[in-house]
């Protein structure tokens, strides 16, 4: 293995690790709606793709980060399903995971146009947050249990994941690229994290918080699929990286003013 590439796989690592950290932490010291919002930074999706567009063409970029702003409609998918079984099944992140699987599915057979991958994903947030508007419960303030340790390990568990798949990007193909990009590790780690450290009650409140925070990622996915034709491949991404960051702000910031 290469110096670069080594020091590609471990920008992949830490960046999933670090997110991983940061919400579990926000989560603590401000609460679920922040720590919601900041779990849908694309600080997975950012280096995926910065790396898929160096080893790339654009014309496969633009497939990538269509197929991907489709598939979010499954991570959504995969967020109610989590809420609405995080109090009654011990095996929650199994299903949520195989409900991603069989949302993921059929939503590779859409047309790959950004509009459409927008406007879906646009339902399905709407209708996640209006079914589980009535799970959130009056909670305490959150309090983690078990080391940081662990929590250290199960993000670079995940970090490690994100890596494999962005390395072997060149040999899945735009769409399936693009698919796995978005497949919620991060989020996955999360969940589990969140609901083992602090309870159920709090986790459900964060996802909830996260099915509007990976609007962060829905708005990346969209400005570098329709800017990547036009703008050249720096400027499209840097425009995509800064309407990420810009959800991710707004709504950290709507969450602070409310709470």
């Amino acid at each position: 293995m290469t110096a670069t590439l080594a020091a590609e796989l471990a920008l992949r690592v830490l960046a999933t690790a670090g997110i991983v950290i940061a919400v579990a932490w926000a989560v603590e010291r401000f609460g679920p709606a922040i720590g919601g919002a900041l779990g849908g930074l694309p600080i997975v999706l950012g280096p995926g793709f910065f790396f898929i567009l160096r080893e790339n063409s654009v014309g496969f970029a633009v497939d990538a980060a269509t197929s991907a702003l489709i598939a979010l409609t499954a991570s959504q998918v995969f967020l109610l399903v989590y809420v609405i079984g995080a109090r009654r099944s011990r095996a929650i992140l199994a299903l949520a995971a195989l409900s991603w699987f069989a949302a993921a599915v059929p939503l590779a057979a859409v047309p790959r146009m950004a509009w459409v991958g927008l406007a879906l994903f646009a339902a399905a947030t709407l209708f996640a947050r209006r079914v589980t508007q009535r799970l959130e419960q009056p909670r305490p303030p959150a309090r983690g249990a078990g080391g940081w340790g662990v929590l250290l390990l199960r993000g670079g568990l995940a970090g490690a994941l994100v890596a494999a798949v962005t390395l072997v990007t060149e040999r899945l193909g735009p769409a399936l690229s693009g698919l796995l990009l978005t497949y919620p590790l991060g989020l996955s780690v999360i969940s589990i994290t969140i609901h083992q450290r602090v309870g159920a009650d709090i986790a459900i409140s964060t996802l909830r918080a996260a099915m509007l925070g990976i609007s962060s990622l829905a708005a990346f996915c969209f400005v570098l699929a329709i800017g990547l034709p036009h703008l050249g491949a720096a400027l499209a991404f840097a425009l995509a990286a800064v309407a990420g960051i810009g959800v991710t702000s707004g709504l950290a910031r709507l969450a602070a003013t409310r709470g």
